[in-house]
């Protein structure tokens, strides 16, 4: 092994270790390990180190959709959306659960989990609270579908973002393989979750206590309130349609995010760049920074070699073999340094056995689908999972324990696992 090597392969083991521990932030961590590594010379160059491996298409397309989702959440639109799905379907236990878990799923799709965990769990209290009935299983199964939600786009969870920008999928080409598999995903969690809660959801409600659920104090200005309807549509939609405007989805995330501050909020320039999550950006960079030092001293190049040794060298026994492996993974790691990770061990199959695989999409949708629904395997495996549990602390003085937190989540990622195989072997093999 050479100097360079054995530099980068000690720095990737130290960065991961307090990643997974928390015991030193990860931003600083990801930073200082991809200094040292400059530092040490594993780069020739560091400006075309950080042209030829930082993902701008991602950090950017992160970027935009931060300051989108916080122009838009301070209008009420996500709160009155929660409302009215509880006036319309929230006549017992089941049907309130599934349309909640259901509206959580979706709008995961388009922001962020940790954005929608924050915005339906104060909502669910003040329902459950109202109803006077049980608020765990609601809780719970919110911040699953968050998770499971947030696999359908590529704007729906980090992962799938690096992915997609990594293997070239338009916004409308992910979403018609992973819309499906998350649909068929949502509805065996809550078939599980009735099953499992089949006490405390099937009470009915009285419909006056429904009635009394006013939405008018959510809407401090119409205008921006319409205007926000209108700007999340044709986001939806430039989105869905990037493939024929031939635009990058970072460019349509960025236009999103300055023109929504313009038209919304063009007096809180400075509070809504403050929401911004800059640590999760810089925590991107170094990480680039890191997995491509990897990728310049060969040792991603031996970590494809190692893994088509175990997976078999075919697109269909590789595709099998990862997606349980990135859930497992997923379930006590961080889900973004994994797949970092695995994106340029992917790439360099085509090196290894360039006619065997020609095509990697199903391998990409593989990593993809596990990287997403193993954060729901333990209590640490995804941001949702941490701030979901944290609210409960914090307004109801209920902590969940690892075990009992994963004794749901195992069985869910077990189900979902053996679902999305059969779906993958269905719609590629």
């Amino acid at each position: 092994m050479s100097p360079s090597e054995l530099v980068t392969l000690i720095v990737f083991a130290v960065v991961l270790f307090f990643i997974i521990t928390h015991k030193i932030n990860r931003t600083i961590v990801a930073m200082l390990g991809a200094s040292v590594l400059i530092i040490f010379g594993v780069f020739p160059d560091e400006i075309e180190a950080i042209r030829n491996y930082i993902d701008f298409n991602t950090l950017l397309l992160l970027l935009g959709m931060m300051l989108f989702v916080s122009v838009i959440r301070r209008t009420g639109l996500f709160s009155y959306v929660g409302i009215k799905t509880l006036k319309i379907f929230g006549h017992n236990g089941y049907m309130l659960f599934i349309s909640l878990t259901f509206l959580v799923a979706l709008i995961s799709g388009f922001i962020d989990n940790v954005t929608t965990i924050l915005v339906f769990i104060p909502i669910t209290f003040a329902i459950t609270d109202s109803l006077k009935i049980n608020y765990f299983p609601y809780v719970l199964g919110e911040i699953f579908a968050s998770n499971i939600g947030g696999m359908a786009t590529i704007i729906g969870d980090p992962p799938n973002i690096m992915i997609a920008s990594a293997a070239g999928f338009s916004f409308s080409e992910f979403a018609l393989v992973m819309y499906p598999i998350a649909l068929m995903n949502i509805l065996f969690m809550d078939m599980l979750f009735i099953l499992i809660f089949k006490k405390d959801l099937q009470i009915k409600f009285d419909k006056e206590s429904i009635k009394s659920f006013d939405t008018s104090h959510l809407i401090e200005d119409k205008k921006s309130f319409f205007l926000s309807i209108i700007l999340f549509v044709s986001v939806i939609i430039a989105f869905s349609t990037q493939h024929f405007l031939g635009v990058e989805s970072s460019t349509i995330a960025i236009i999103a995010g300055f023109f929504s501050l313009l038209i919304l909020a063009p007096n809180q320039v400075r509070d809504t760049l403050n929401e911004v999550e800059w640590e999760s950006l810089l925590f991107f960079f170094g990480l680039f920074l890191i997995t491509g030092a990897m990728e310049e001293t060969g040792l991603i190049a031996n970590l494809s070699n190692v893994m088509v040794k175990v997976a078999g060298d075919s697109v269909k026994s590789f595709s099998m073999f990862i997606l349980p492996v990135a859930s497992v993974i997923s379930g006590f790691i961080d889900n973004i340094p994994f797949t970092a990770t695995m994106i340029p061990v992917v790439q360099h199959l085509q090196v290894v056995q360039p006619v065997i695989f020609s095509d990697l999409s199903p391998v990409w949708y593989s990593l993809a689908m596990g990287a997403c629904l193993g954060g729901n395997a333990t209590s640490i495996g995804a941001s949702a999972n941490i701030i979901g549990l944290a609210m409960l602390t914090q307004f109801k003085n209920k902590t969940i324990l690892f075990k009992d937190f994963a004794k749901y989540g195992f069985l869910l990622v077990l189900g979902n696992i053996v679902i999305s195989e059969i779906y993958l072997l269905l719609l590629f093999f």
